[in-house]
């Protein structure tokens, strides 16, 4: 999950630096095929649905594991769960 998440980070610093780049009122100097909203559409939802998976198996209580390293694991991805947040990606996708 960090993976995605450093991807998800790199995807929207490209972004920045592309409108930061561009000129008002003024076409690209060249055009190339840019997939970065694609890219990164799939990787936040890889992002998700990974996320959404590992809570499925921490709380199924089927792991022989020590309530410490459990909980330690748990605070871990509430940590990345919360960068994520931090990035309002869900607001930016999410036609609610």
């Amino acid at each position: 999950m960090r993976e995605s998440l450093r991807k998800i980070k790199t995807l929207l610093a490209w972004e920045q630096l592309k409108q930061a780049e561009a000129k008002p009122g003024q076409p690209p100097a060249f055009t190339i095929y840019d997939p970065t909203e694609t890219d990164l559409k799939n990787e936040y939802s890889f992002f998700l649905s990974t996320s959404v998976q590992i809570h499925s198996i921490l709380n199924d209580g089927s792991f022989a594991m020590q309530e410490a390293e459990l909980q330690s694991i748990k605070r871990q991805l509430k940590k990345i769960e919360q960068q994520a947040n931090g990035l309002n990606l869900h607001q930016r996708f999410c036609k609610c």
